[in-house]
């Protein structure tokens, strides 16, 4: 029985560790990448005073609470944005280990396992699926803070995604590969269509990461993830008007809502498609 108890907590905090350690890098790698430094060849330092920070102060989480939320040297603040960054990371991390860890397919209801249970029935081809997706959320953690700076999605980023939709066709269970194919060109293909309509409805990034997107998540969670990430940023782009902070000609950066979008499609999408389909179903009488 004790055994099993450390197991169930061994297995939780691993799985914090890893979501929380992978959004660090991944806000990491997106302050950077305008600055142009190089991700792993250049040591952790504070952003205001450049002191190279040691191992123990670049621990995520912890190391923001045992500083207080300020440099050692400098005494300026950390940031805020990482802090909440990587406690999303550790969440989601842990919201992936429960939904998919005992699961046979990536495209069912929404459904928790219990971590002994993951334990138990834990395989490859299940182990190889919760990286993938964690893989996944971790480049879409970095494109959003990345087109949350810029106002851009680069291509470098967009092929990272692509290569991990190559791979989920051998990996991820229960999405067939027409249905990979189908996805990549479902929102993407109309999308381009706007486009050349009505230029600056959509940018060629959105596009270009929702056809990669579509290739690793089939049509149905690709659709459904576009269609909460237009929501999500339809109303924000409501409060910018309200709260006059945009005028009507203004853009903004389409690109975050869309990742969480299609994050949330990967917890919930078939759950969210049910309840629409009895909604449909209802009015239709």
């Amino acid at each position: 029985m004790l055994r099993m108890v450390l197991l169930y907590i061994l297995s939780v905090l691993l799985a914090w560790m890893v979501g929380t350690a992978s959004f660090s890098l991944a806000h990491t790698a997106a302050y950077r990448y305008p600055r142009q430094k190089k991700l792993l060849k250049e040591h952790f330092c504070c952003d205001e005073c450049g002191t190279k920070l040691r191992a123990l102060e670049t621990v995520p989480v912890c190391s923001f609470l045992a500083l207080r939320g300020r440099c050692r040297y400098c005494g300026e603040r950390l940031s805020r944005r990482e802090l909440f960054n990587e406690l999303a990371g550790g969440v989601l991390a842990l919201l992936l280990f429960f939904r998919f860890g005992n699961a046979d397919t990536v495209a069912g209801p929404f459904q928790m396992s219990g971590a002994l249970d993951i334990i138990l029935h834990m395989s490859l081809m299940r182990l190889l699926t919760l990286l993938l997706l964690a893989v996944f959320f971790c480049l879409m953690d970095l494109v959003l803070l990345v087109d949350l700076d810029t106002m851009e999605i680069p291509n470098y980023f967009v092929i990272l995604v692509l290569f991990a939709g190559v791979v989920s066709w051998f990996v991820l269970p229960g999405i067939s590969i027409l249905e990979h194919l189908i996805g990549g060109l479902c929102v993407s293909l109309p999308m381009l269509l706007l486009i050349l309509a009505i230029p600056g409805s959509f940018g060629g990034g959105d596009m270009k990461l929702s056809a990669a997107v579509g290739l690793f998540l089939g049509w149905k969670l690709t659709v459904t993830g576009f269609l909460l990430g237009l929501l999500f940023g339809g109303l924000y782009g409501i409060y910018l008007l309200a709260s006059k902070k945009k005028g009507k000609k203004e853009h903004f950066s389409f690109g975050p809502f869309l990742c969480t979008g299609y994050m949330l499609a990967v917890l919930c999408g078939m759950d969210i498609i049910g309840a629409y389909m009895k909604l449909f179903a209802m009015i239709r009488g």
